[in-house]
C-alpha cells in the first residue's frame, strides 16, 4: 500500500494546481455554461472514460500473459483500477504501484514494470500520432506535433536494438553506486520489456491505445455538441490528444495546468468563446483525469479491505519470484 501522505500529497498537489488555473477565470460564465451538459451527455462522457479504460485493462493484461503471468481476471482488474489513485503524480510514476499488489499474486516486479514501461511509451507514442489530426485544423502548429513524434520514433528504435541493452547490462552487472543499482533496475525492466517490443505484442498494443485515445477524444467532440458547439470529430480528437502530450511532457503531476491551458486555446483558436472553452476543458477533464481518480481510489481502498482480511500467505509464498 503506498503511504497515505503520499496520495494526500499528490491529490493535495493536483488541487492546489487547479485552483491557482482557476484563479482569473470567470467563474459564473463557466460554471453556467457547464450546467447546460444534462445527464445524457454526462453518461456518454463517462461511458467513453470506462471504454477507454478497459481497452487499457485488456493490453495489460495481455502484456503479463505474453510474459507468462496468469492473474485471475476480475482481482487483475481492481489491482489495475487501483493504479489510477496516484494519476496525478508526475509521469503517472505512481501507477507502478500495482506492481506491489501484483508480487502479492506471485507476480515479479520485472513482469510487472515491464509492462508498465511498454503501457506508458505506447500510451505516449498513440496520443503522437493521434495529434496529427489537429494540423488538419493547425497547420501553423506543426511542430507541436513532429518534435515528440520524431523523439519517440527514435526511442522506439533505440529500445529494439539488443546490443545497447546488452551494453548497459554489462555496465551495471555489479553495481557500486545507487546511480549504478537504478541504472541495473532500469536494464532488467528493458530486458523483460523487450519481449513486449517485438512485433505482434507492439503493433497490438499500439493499436489498443489509439482507439483507446480516440475515445477519450471523441468525449471533447461530445461535450463540445452537447453544449451546441460545432466542432469537427478529428479537430476534437486532436485537440485533446495534443494537450495531453503537452501536458505529458511537462512532467507536471497529471499533466494539470499545461494540459487545461493547451485544450482551452486550441478551442478558443477552433472558434470557441472563451468562458465556454474553460467550461469544455473542465468537463473534459473531470471526465477523464478525476473520473479516473476516483475509481482509483475505490478500488484501492477496496484492496486494502481486503488485503486486512485475508491472510497473507500469497505475499510469503511469492518471495522466491520477487527477483
Amino acid at each position: 500500500m503506498p503511504r497515505t501522505r503520499t496520495i494526500v500529497f499528490s491529490l493535495g498537489l493536483a488541487v492546489v494546481l487547479y485552483i491557482t488555473l482557476g484563479a482569473g477565470l470567470d467563474g459564473q460564465r463557466t460554471l453556467a455554461a457547464m450546467q447546460r451538459l444534462d445527464a445524457r451527455w454526462w453518461a456518454a462522457i463517462l461511458g467513453l472514460s470506462l471504454i477507454n479504460y478497459a481497452l487499457r485493462f485488456g493490453r495489460w493484461h495481455g502484456y503479463l500473459h505474453w510474459l507468462g503471468e496468469h492473474v485471475p481476471v476480475l482481482r487483475h482488474a481492481v489491482i489495475y483500477l487501483a493504479g489510477f489513485a496516484l494519476t496525478t503524480t508526475p509521469g503517472k510514476a505512481g501507477e507502478g504501484l500495482r506492481s506491489v499488489y501484483l508480487a502479492r499474486l506471485g507476480v515479479p516486479y520485472p513482469h510487472s514494470l515491464a509492462a508498465f514501461f511498454a503501457e506508458r511509451f505506447l500510451d505516449l507514442l498513440a496520443i503522437a500520432l493521434l495529434s496529427m489530426l489537429v494540423l488538419i485544423a493547425f497547420s501553423g502548429y506543426v511542430w507541436w506535433v513532429i518534435a515528440p513524434i520524431v523523439a519517440l520514433g527514435v526511442m522506439l528504435v533505440a529500445i529494439r536494438q539488443r546490443r545497447l541493452l546488452e551494453a548497459l547490462q554489462r555496465r551495471t552487472a555489479k553495481p557500486e553506486t545507487r546511480i549504478q543499482s537504478m541504472l541495473q533496475s532500469i536494464a532488467t525492466a528493458w530486458d523483460q520489456a523487450f519481449a513486449l517490443m517485438a512485433n505482434r505484442p507492439l503493433y497490438a498494443g499500439l493499436a489498443v491505445g489509439l482507439l483507446a485515445w480516440a475515445a477519450e477524444g471523441v468525449s471533447l467532440f461530445v461535450i463540445a455538441h452537447g453544449l451546441g458547439i460545432e466542432l469537427a470529430l478529428e479537430t476534437a480528437i486532436g485537440i485533446y490528444a495534443v494537450s495531453m502530450l503537452v501536458g505529458a511532457l511537462s512532467f507536471v503531476p497529471g499533466g494539470l495546468g499545461g494540459t487545461e491551458a493547451v485544450m482551452a486555446l486550441l478551442l478558443k483558436l477552433s472558434g470557441v468563446d472563451g468562458s465556454t472553452a474553460i467550461a469544455i476543458t473542465l468537463i473534459a477533464r473531470i471526465a477523464t483525469l478525476w473520473f479516473a481518480v476516483v475509481i482509483g481510489l475505490v478500488a484501492l481502498g477496496g484492496l486494502e479491505i481486503d488485503r486486512r482480511r485475508r491472510p497473507r500467505a500469497l505475499d510469503t509464498s511469492s518471495t522466491n519470484r520477487m527477483s
